[in-house]
């Protein structure tokens, strides 16, 4: 079905090419070229071309569609990649792609990104009916969703769901939810003192956040609620009390509910240790990331899904997600969007891969979407 030498050229053209969050120029470049060659009717990259001081906008392609009474469908992944990602050499050895040297290998989201040019390439080719398609290729995902966090309405409206392909697993796979998300950063003020001459005079702010830490939720709460303390640090030598401690963790959950409640008990564990120490004083940051998603079983974007999958041959895997997409921006945003997955494994490490199957696989299922598209009508 696709064609599997010119997917393999894609993704290690798409690979080698440096593509850090915020410096995303080069590859938007490349795809503008790749849509217009596919035929898009309009690309166009929003927020002036730069977003959070990076050096490009989204890129949004759509390709208008060629009968009536057809949903107006997205087809979404991400250009930049973790570092580190200078100097990437992808090696396709036993059917597996890897990375040659100390650099990861890039198919977060090069895989996806790869998936969808093929999945147009063969649109063309087939002719087959389809309604409007925006292509959306989004920048500085892997350091906070700014990209699909303030992309410009105008360019989304009247699309009724999407596909996010950025996911692990093989075609088949798709997350149909995933959680809201706080990022907290506790800063525990003290008084410095000397540790030796005397000490008495000083307020610890690391015994204040380690009090803290020792009662605070932490890890899987349940199975749709996690926190994390990821990081510390406090302190400038180990003969001064130290005066100042900051701690930054994030609470995860799919239910507002849960995920208020497991932030005010992270708070209240770090108020209460504060309360210990009347020198010294407490400082708190929240922020939301993202609000959760769903998308029903029942909704249009997965029973079109299951029909493409049904015509590929892939069993489906319907599961919620732990993590953070763009696939929550989007909801919020306007328009229901489901992570699919496109083969990556070990992503974000030297060690990762991705089977050469899963990509060819991934690119049928962008085809088989657009082919469900064609037969499955306004809901």
């Amino acid at each position: 079905m696709v064609n599997e030498e010119r997917m393999r050229k894609t993704f290690t053209d798409l690979v080698k090419i440096y593509a850090p969050s915020k410096g995303e120029r080069e590859v938007c470049d490349y795809l503008k070229k790749e849509l217009k060659k596919l035929g898009a009717s309009h690309i166009v990259e929003d927020n002036d071309g730069s977003i959070n001081g990076g050096n490009s906008g989204n890129l949004i392609a759509t390709f208008n569609g060629n009968a009536e009474g057809l949903p107006s469908i997205a087809l979404t992944g991400h250009m930049d990649c973790v570092e580190c990602c200078r100097n990437i050499e992808p090696v396709l050895k036993d059917g597996v792609f890897r990375s040659k040297g100390n650099t990861i290998l890039g198919g977060d989201d090069k895989a996806g990104v790869t998936a969808i040019l093929e999945g147009l390439h063969l649109m063309k080719e087939t002719y087959i009916p389809h309604g409007k398609i925006t292509v959306i290729f989004t920048v500085q995902e892997e350091i906070g969703l700014f990209g699909s966090r303030n992309i410009e309405k105008e360019y989304i409206q009247g699309i009724d769901f999407g596909y996010t392909l950025d996911a692990d697993g093989p075609a088949g796979s798709v997350f149909n939810a995933g959680p809201s998300e706080y990022t907290l950063d506790f800063i525990c003020h003290g008084v410095a003192a000397h540790a030796g001459m005397c000490p008495e005079k000083g307020t610890s702010a690391i015994a204040m956040a380690g009090l803290a830490i020792a009662a605070c939720p932490n890890g899987r709460i349940d199975e749709e609620t996690t926190c994390n303390l990821g990081t510390i640090e406090g302190g400038t030598a180990v003969n001064i009390v130290p005066d100042r401690c900051a701690v930054h963790g994030e609470a995860r959950s799919r239910s507002t509910e849960k995920l208020e409640k497991v932030v005010a008990q992270m708070e209240n564990a770090f108020r209460k240790a504060a309360d210990k120490f009347p020198e010294g004083s407490l400082e708190i940051k929240k922020e939301k990331a993202y609000d959760a998603f769903l998308v029903k079983e029942s909704d249009p974007a997965l029973r079109l899904f299951k029909g493409a999958c049904s015509a590929a041959g892939f069993p489906v895997k319907v599961a919620p997600s732990g993590g953070g997409s763009d696939a929550n921006w989007f909801g919020t945003k306007g328009f229901p969007s489901v992570l699919v997955g496109v083969g990556m494994a070990d992503f974000h490490t030297n060690k990762e891969n991705l089977k050469e199957k899963d990509l060819y696989d991934a690119g049928e299922l962008v085809y088989r979407i657009i082919e469900a598209e064609s037969h499955f009508g306004k809901q």
